[in-house]
């Protein structure tokens, strides 16, 4: 039996989709033993054990500078996610990476995979398995762009061929680094980025529709570092995202613009599919069909659209053996009659 998943590092989730249990998903934060630099545990359980074994351990995000920065705790956090994983006689593995990913790091990619106990793995733009996560198509003539917690991937596909991909380096956490901001300069109080985060998830717009609504808070006076407590409004952050939403559009604009001009009437038919946990923002998706004049559909779950991407991806490789090695971007559109 073979046990197939998806794996997808990301900066703020590491995501597991099996293709018979569906999607696993911890927040990308790691133990690690200071000294051994040994993994304790991952997610929830790594926050919760954090404060008791500080003496020995500390938390850190593995993947904010890069899937391969540190080796050895990729290393080690793949082999964790691996051994947490109910296996058959034998596991294959579609992983998820980003657009700017050379040759040689796919490789040290797939030697992680292989260390880790994965024989067969195989390697997919983010942006790609997002769309067919969504419910597209790589035979689609169509934009994926794919907003990360600090990346934004963007794919352009015309008749089963990737023409063009970017990676922006502007994602979800920009946007709650703006509440941040703001708020000390209006208030001059400090909030953590995941108070700003839930401020921006619960007020936050970029489009109007969104109902008002307010949201108490607990931060420190920048002067004093005295605790208070304070009232937020969606009125109170009107305008905050302007910045990183600029550089967000001007981003798909730039892609927009590589667009070969016998390919436009098709792609702008096919429009973007916009995914990812950084997408999830009020009203993105009609601020960036109106300002860049073309459709944009967004699923009902756009922070799940890798990891099921990848799961189905998967189920549609061919079986090449224990020994496959290979990043199939490029080619899944022909292997792709049937997959949705």
């Amino acid at each position: 039996m073979v046990t197939k998943i998806g794996l997808d590092l990301g900066y703020a989730n590491i995501t597991v989709s099996d293709t018979m249990a569906g999607i696993y998903r911890e927040q990308s934060v790691a133990l690690i033993d200071r000294d051994s630099r040994r993994i304790i545990s991952v997610g929830k359980a790594a926050i919760e054990q954090g404060d008791e074994l500080s003496d020995r351990a500390m938390l850190v995000r593995p993947f904010k500078n890069g899937l391969l920065f540190d080796r050895q705790i990729t290393q080690s956090i793949v082999s964790y996610v691996v051994g947490e994983i109910p296996k058959g006689e034998r596991l294959r593995c579609v992983i998820g990476i980003p657009s700017d990913l050379i040759q040689k790091q796919e490789r040290e990619v797939f030697n992680i995979l292989n260390d880790s106990g994965i024989a067969e793995c195989y390697a997919v733009n983010r942006a790609v398995a997002a769309l067919i996560g969504a419910g597209g198509s790589p035979l689609d003539s169509v934009i994926s762009v794919n907003v990360g917690a600090s990346a934004t991937e963007i794919v352009v596909l015309h008749n089963g061929l990737v023409t063009f991909t970017s990676r922006s380096p502007i994602g979800g956490e920009d946007f709650d680094k703006a509440v941040k901001q703001y708020i000390g300069e209006q208030g001059g109080v400090n909030v953590s980025l995941s108070v700003a985060r839930a401020i921006k998830e619960q007020l936050g717009s970029v489009w109007h529709g969104k109902e008002e609504s307010c949201v108490d808070i607990e931060g420190t006076l920048s002067l004093t570092g005295n605790s208070v407590k304070m009232s937020i409004s969606s009125e109170d952050i009107v305008g905050v995202f302007e910045k990183p939403l600029h550089s967000l559009l001007m981003a798909v604009a730039n892609a927009i613009k590589k667009i070969p001009l016998d390919q436009v009437e098709k792609i702008f038919a096919g429009g973007i599919v916009l995914t990812g946990g950084g997408s999830m923002i009020h009203g993105l998706d009609l601020m960036m069909s109106k300002v860049l004049g073309i459709s944009v559909r967004q699923p009902s779950d756009p922070i799940d659209s890798v990891a099921k991407g990848l799961s189905i991806i998967n189920s549609k490789i061919p079986v090449m053996g224990n020994a496959g090695r290979k990043n199939v971007t490029d080619v899944i559109a022909t292997y792709y009659k049937d997959i949705k």
